[in-house]
């Protein structure tokens, strides 16, 4: 499949006409969806940790029944 090519246009524009635009209202639902974006990669990143140390945990248990204690007279 043929890549696309994109462009991105970025605007900036003063808070005061930010706020013309934009009701309060809908700029809470914009400041809700930015922290359910960052409360999903949280949750992203905490499951790769969690999966993470249950591999170490996983390779320790490995370690620990191959080791052998072996008596020396």
């Amino acid at each position: 499949m043929a890549q696309q090519k994109t462009k991105e246009i970025k605007i900036s524009v003063p808070e005061e006409l930010f706020n013309v635009f934009f009701p309060s209202k809908t700029m809470k639902h914009f400041n809700n969806a930015r922290k359910e974006m960052l409360l999903a990669f949280r949750s992203l990143i905490d499951a790769r940790i969690e999966a993470l140390e249950q591999q170490e945990g996983k390779k320790e248990e490995k370690k620990e029944t191959q080791k052998k204690k072996i008596k020396v007279e």
